[in-house]
């Protein structure tokens, strides 16, 4: 019911020509949600579970080791949903796919694991409101901000459907 509701409200609102795309950001919405949960469950899993809290310093950043390792797992995790439930491509190059998915989302990861750092142990707001889950408060910022990034590189480059060839299209 509330789906039906949602899909009424999209085709109500948005204009005919961006529903399917709203209809898709939805539903990318969706799967990161799902990773959201994946990674957030396993860097919590890793850190307060395992006690494992290895910070590496990298270029002046300190790199919490658990992130690189959780948000790696949401990607795999996302990749699959994406390809064959968002945007629906049945194409056989899913080598070809992933290589791109992963070279976005590893620029993405990069971005993530510079804000999830900067805002853990830069911006002194984040610890004072949030304690000892600044470090959570600071993956919730980082997502935020790559979660366009990320949709619009899905969409427009890694999974977008090539024209179908006409007979009138393929003739000189």
């Amino acid at each position: 019911m509330a789906h039906e509701t949602i899909i009424a409200l999209l085709e109500r609102y948005v204009p005919e020509r961006y529903v399917g795309s709203a209809k898709q950001f939805l539903k990318f919405a969706v799967v990161g949600s799902v990773g959201a949960i994946v990674d957030f469950g396993s860097y919590n899993i890793m850190t307060r579970l395992f006690d494992w809290n290895t910070i590496y310093h990298v270029f002046g950043l300190q790199i919490i080791a658990a992130n690189l390792v959780s948000v790696f797992v949401a990607i795999m995790c996302n990749f699959l949903l994406n390809k064959y439930w968002t945007f629906r491509n049945p194409s056989k190059s899913v080598l070809q796919q992933g290589a791109g998915y992963f070279t976005l989302n590893f620029i993405t990861f990069v971005l993530n694991q510079i804000l999830t750092s900067f805002f853990a142990f830069q911006v002194p707001i984040v610890g004072a409101v949030f304690g000892n889950q600044r470090d959570n408060a600071a993956k919730v910022i980082s997502v935020g901000f790559i979660l366009f990034i990320n949709f619009f590189g899905s969409k427009f480059i890694i999974f977008r459907k090539k024209p179908v060839q006409t007979v009138e299209n393929s003739v000189g």
